[in-house]
């Protein structure tokens, strides 16, 4: 049974962080780049994994189009596309922060009492071996409400407005009504928050400043987190040699 199978589908336990700038994270600086850091990282260096050529574009998928005179508006032809994607240039620029999270999907309960919930990991070793493939071995466990509410509190002195979330997974080989529907979104902040099923066992939380603009990484101090953190190294943090206990009420110990 999956913790989230008993009623704690969707919520956040846990926020990690891989990096081996340590002291820098601790001290409260954040770097955020832009979506086209992670774009080019996959389109012009070719790595996929880290990079991501379809970060905030629009998606589509087998997909017939018909074309017309520009001046007639008279039909001309029409054509089949295997695949195809755009974005808003204004959306490349939008500084992004990301995170692994942890959640219930990821977490077997192995026992209960009437105050806690006693769970351990259930990944596949393939999938914990290609996450520190591609981010490393050293990871930080950081409470994430705490970390949430900081951040809050100096976006907010900064003017900074921000949309944080667990990233969605879907297929991108098909055009699923949920994506297409979120396309549609008024806000347009939706299209920061997709990425194709290939990255789904990177669990992420992102955090997108949806009012600024940056060319290179902005690095935002949200102040000390080294009292709401943990080091790990990845390999024994997904082992079976921690339990993590989860109070009903919603407090999260690792022991």
């Amino acid at each position: 049974m999956k913790l989230s199978d008993v009623g704690f589908k969707g919520q956040v336990f846990g926020f990690i962080k891989f990096t081996s700038y340590v002291e820098s994270f601790l001290s409260g600086d954040l770097y955020m780049n832009n979506f086209k850091k992670y774009i080019d990282m996959e389109s012009v260096l070719g790595e996929k994994g880290v990079g991501d050529k379809f970060e905030a574009a629009h998606v589509f998928t087998e997909l017939t189009l018909n074309f017309f005179s520009q001046d007639t508006y008279e039909f001309v032809m029409s054509g089949r596309t295997k695949k195809m994607n755009f974005r808003k240039n204004i959306n490349k620029k939008r500084p992004l922060y990301c995170m692994f999270a942890i959640v219930g999907d990821m977490l077997k309960v192995v026992k209960e009492d009437e105050k806690y919930y006693y769970t351990k990991f259930d990944l596949p070793k393939e999938q914990i071996d290609k996450m520190i493939r591609e981010f490393g071995d050293r990871l930080i466990f950081v409470n994430p409400s705490q970390f949430i509410d900081r951040i809050t509190k100096t976006f907010k002195e900064k003017g900074y407005a921000y949309r944080g979330g667990l990233v969605k997974y879907d297929d991108y080989n098909i055009n699923s009504s949920a994506r297409m529907s979120s396309y549609k979104n008024n806000q347009g902040t939706d299209i920061y928050f997709w990425k194709d099923k290939y990255f789904e066992n990177q669990y992420e939380y992102r955090i997108v400043l949806t009012n600024q603009e940056v060319d290179e990484a902005l690095i935002v101090n949200v102040g000390d987190i080294s009292d709401i953190s943990t080091i790990f190294n990845a390999n024994e943090f997904f082992s079976d040699k921690f339990e993590i206990r989860l109070r009903k009420k919603l407090n999260l110990s690792i022991h």
